[in-house]
């Protein structure tokens, strides 16, 4: 028992002596409940959509009223035209359209029959499809009181069009994401290994006092994962395409452009995990935590980021694999242009500037 408690001892020993493990296991835990307790829901809430109003009559207001009245919809914006509705899809300010036509009032209290309808932003099917399900229960809950006031109404129709997915492909919203999951576990990950592995090895010193530059140390070290993850990347475009039928409604160029700034943004964070992680062990769990998980339950991959509280939606806006998957879709499914993709596009540039300029710094230290 004596040597059992010895060895016993040691370990706690060690285990405490290495703070950066330590901390590491203990925040793990508490990070990941945090992230599956608030990030994972399919539930809507205070999301942002539009409403064209054709009739301006009385019932067309009283269903405006209802609908505006709930907690999943409180982020309004009022249209003018039919000609708005793909503009403001484009943007990607709202998900869903809800379109009042002429001669609603009229139509329902005297024909008997009317009509509503939604149209959908469709690119990003799961969230929208919840989004379309809560307003046909919003508008027959209103059919409901009315028929309180005059029986025997027929019910409203509710017509649904799916924009950019009108068959409504789960694909189209999955490739976007797993090109982000594959970059960022063959550019990020094996970029923070690489030089843990030379600081393991003692080779990192030597590769700090050679002549070259540190910006070409660390290209030198993150380029060969990057050639691979772009391959990746074009062998999963090429199979959504000639397998499930998914188009590329955007410039090819502009595509693959926007996947090499990302896989940069990727082996950047990858590079400055290795700078402070003492061993790979270490770096691989970083990486994981700090960029793996995020792509997968902050990034509106999965989940809708407007679900989460506030200080989870500000931390998403610095996720890389965010502002990707916009670009990618915007892209691919909506057929954007530079212009439209401007803003992600601005956003993954600053990131990689930033996440560069720390990296130079920490390798021009050690």
């Amino acid at each position: 028992m004596k040597g059992f408690r010895a060895i016993l001892i040691k370990e706690f020993q060690h285990i405490f002596r290495d703070r950066k493990t330590l901390a590491m296991v203990f925040v793990i835990p508490v990070v990941m409940i945090i992230l599956f307790g608030y990030a994972i829901s399919n539930e809507i809430k205070n999301t942002k959509i539009a409403i064209l109003n054709h009739a301006h009559d009385p019932l067309s207001y009283t269903l405006i009223e209802k609908v505006t009245s709930t907690n999943y919809f409180q982020n309004i914006k009022f249209l003018h035209g039919n000609h708005e509705i793909e503009e403001i899809f484009r943007e990607g300010k709202v998900r869903l359209v809800l379109v009042i036509p002429d001669r609603f009032e009229q139509s329902f209290y005297k024909e008997k029959n009317a009509t509503v309808q939604l149209v959908a932003d469709a690119s990003d099917l799961n969230n929208t499809v919840t989004l379309v399900n809560y307003m046909q229960t919003i508008v027959s809950d209103f059919q409901a009181e009315q028929n309180v006031l005059l029986p025997n109404m027929q019910p409203f129709q509710i017509n649904v069009k799916m924009e950019y997915n009108p068959e409504m492909k789960s694909v189209y919203m999955f490739v976007p994401g797993n090109i982000a999951m594959v970059m960022v576990i063959v550019t990020a990950l094996m970029a923070s290994i690489t030089l843990s592995r030379e600081k393991e090895s003692g080779s990192m010193r030597m590769l700090t006092i050679t002549p070259i530059r540190p910006i070409f140390v660390i290209l030198g070290k993150i380029l060969p994962y990057m050639i691979i993850s772009f391959f990746s990347a074009i062998v999963i475009l090429l199979m959504a395409v000639f397998i499930f039928q998914m188009p590329i409604n955007g410039g090819i160029a502009l595509l693959l452009l926007i996947c090499l700034i990302f896989m940069l943004t990727a082996a950047s964070f990858g590079i400055l995990v290795s700078t402070f992680a003492p061993s790979q062990q270490v770096a691989m769990i970083a990486t994981m935590m700090g960029l793996f998980m995020p792509t997968m339950l902050l990034s509106g991959f999965i989940f809708p980021i407007e679900n989460m509280p506030w200080i989870l939606r500000v931390f998403s806006n610095i996720v890389p694999s965010t502002w990707f998957i916009i670009a990618i879709k915007d892209v691919m499914i909506k057929g954007a242009g530079f212009v439209g993709i401007l803003k992600p596009f601005l956003i993954l540039i600053l990131l990689n500037i930033v996440l560069i300029t720390i990296t130079l710094q920490r390798i021009s230290k050690k």
